[in-house]
């Protein structure tokens, strides 16, 4: 019994994850990094899908951990918004909605998908499979949206009230300089072998039509891209280092994010340097690749660079904007100890937030849990309120 005991142990603490019990079966159970995650629009609840294929709900009210199924595709938690609903796919395509109580509530066979959405009155379900093309509906109600695409893509997805957005590597600047192009007249639907990837990149869709409205340029290599949470403004930037909002009501202008050097007035062909807020004594800042963004409130939004392999490294803090305009309006402190989980550009959708409850929660670099932060609009600062293994 005694040899039991110190392998038992053994077990536990040689390897390198950390373990709870499980809420439902009280069995030991590990979960690895996070692959994606996502946050109910009250910010209580985080469902999140892991390297070792688990789904994990977390509760972030009552401070629990409780893993929900083995073998998951790991591209596939979402909440619904604005509901304790999300969608879940197991390891025969079924996707699942289910309530954070456990009830599931419809379920339908499915492709195994790269990414997808569903609107707050269910009448709308978007999703990309693993090649990238992109289809409205499933089972016989399928639709294809875009299938002029020659290659696996990883997408980020955003949905607003008229439109939905993809974000997925993209082509750069533009040799003319023009910052998007309305009603693009590519079809998007292309049977043909010969693919010609015409809507890759960041671009908008009508929800209604189905059909692109704009393509937004600027970012080359892999990009994220978000609609504000109002649905007025449009958020990009990726691993050229390139970082641009749009106006929905003004694509045709585009306004940079400047870096911690300011940035480069189009206009004017200038560096403007003057508006950013002093960098505190102290504070190491660098000019990494985006990865991701996250709305802490209705207008303001922190940029997530690319951040250190493990704890301890990387940038310890992060830029803070608002919609419209283009200096660094804070600083804010989100630690390395742990390192959240922006440390790959796959990783992109390893972080989510609850505007409205000022929540932002992320993976974690090398460990299988997640971080929360509560934002202060009042201080411009986020609070580390749950560090969960």
């Amino acid at each position: 019994m005694k040899n039991l005991f110190f392998l038992v142990l053994f077990i536990v603490l040689g390897w390198g994850g950390y373990y709870v019990y499980e809420n439902r079966h009280d069995v030991f159970s590990s979960t690895k990094g996070v692959r994606n995650l996502s946050i109910s629009s009250d910010g209580r609840y985080v469902v999140s899908a892991h390297y070792g294929k688990k789904l994990v709900l977390w509760d972030i009210e009552k401070r629990t951990k409780t893993v929900l199924a083995d073998r998951v595709n790991t591209n596939s938690p979402y909440f619904i918004p604005n509901s304790h609903d999300f969608l879940w796919q197991d390891k025969h395509n079924v996707v699942h909605i289910q309530n954070v109580e456990g009830q599931e509530i419809a379920h339908f066979k499915h492709y195994k998908v790269e990414r997808h959405l569903m609107s707050e009155d269910r009448t709308l379900y978007i999703s990309a499979d693993q090649t990238g093309e992109i289809y409205k509906g499933y089972g016989d109600d399928m639709t294809p949206i875009y299938t002029d695409t020659p290659t696996r893509r990883h997408y980020n997805f955003s949905l607003s009230d008229k439109y939905f957005l993809t974000a997925s590597s993209g082509r750069g600047e533009r040799e003319d300089g023009s910052v998007v192009k309305m009603n693009p007249i590519a079809d998007p639907i292309q049977p043909s072998v010969y693919k010609r990837s015409s809507y890759n990149g960041v671009v908008l869709w009508d929800r209604n039509t189905l059909k692109p409205a704009a393509e937004l340029f600027g970012f080359g290599g892999r990009s994220d891209a978000l609609f504000s949470p109002d649905g007025k403004w449009i958020i990009g930037g990726g691993e050229n280092k390139r970082d641009y909002m749009w106006s929905v009501d003004n694509l045709n202008y585009r306004l940079p994010l400047a870096s911690i050097n300011g940035f480069y007035n189009e206009e004017t062909k200038t560096r403007e340097t003057g508006g950013n807020r002093p960098i505190p004594e102290g504070v190491l800042l660098a000019t990494p690749h985006t990865v991701a963004y996250a709305f802490v409130t209705d207008t303001e939004f922190i940029q997530l660079t690319q951040t250190g392999m493990k704890d301890g490294t990387g940038n310890e803090y992060m830029n803070l904007y608002t919609v419209g305009e283009p200096w660094i309006k804070a600083y804010v402190n989100i630690g390395f100890y742990p390192a959240i989980s922006t440390n790959a550009f796959e990783k992109s959708n390893s972080v989510d937030s609850a505007p409205k409850a000022n929540i932002l929660v992320t993976g974690q670099a090398v460990h299988g849990g997640i971080n929360v932060y509560r934002y202060h609009p009042d201080k411009m600062e986020l609070e580390k309120i749950w560090v969960a293994y």
